[in-house]
């Protein structure tokens, strides 16, 4: 997987979610799907119910606050083997045309399946994951 390949697949992953798309976000997420904020607690989504809800939490905080885009920059790619990648990323979420908050590193870890590459696994920073949970808000370009 190349940085461009990760690109439209991430692409798909914000389309899915600025269009609150849960078929398409679906699509380019395997289960189990773990979630990993940097300096809080991970947790594992198992099944297609969680995966929706947790999907519902994040699209109405991006409703919420104008969220219209989600630029992820690659500064990394690791292949471990030619069915695992892991990207690195600095996410930039974007409403109108500025940054709703100050840039973040996420990583993302995608697997090859049958019907192409997924992500199984995402670590983020703590205010991010906690602001798609809906427990926490964007004040003054930081995550509260």
């Amino acid at each position: 997987m190349s940085a461009r390949e990760f690109r439209e697949l991430a692409e798909r992953l914000t389309k899915a979610l600025v269009e609150g798309d849960f078929a398409l976000y679906a699509q380019v997420m395997e289960l189990p799907l773990r979630i990993e904020p940097r300096d809080g607690n991970p947790y594992t989504l198992e099944t297609e119910a969680a995966l929706r809800e947790d999907f519902e939490l994040y699209c109405n905080n991006i409703r919420l606050h104008g969220i219209n885009d989600i630029y992820r920059e690659v500064t990394e790619v690791e292949e471990p083997d030619e069915t695992q990648k892991i990207v690195t990323c600095l996410v930039n979420l974007l409403r109108r045309s500025g940054r709703a908050v100050d840039p973040f590193h996420s990583v993302m870890w995608m697997r090859l399946g049958a019907d192409g590459w997924r992500f199984h696994r995402i670590q983020s920073s703590l205010g991010h994951i906690n602001w798609t949970l809906g427990q926490a808000g964007i004040d003054d370009g930081s995550f509260t």
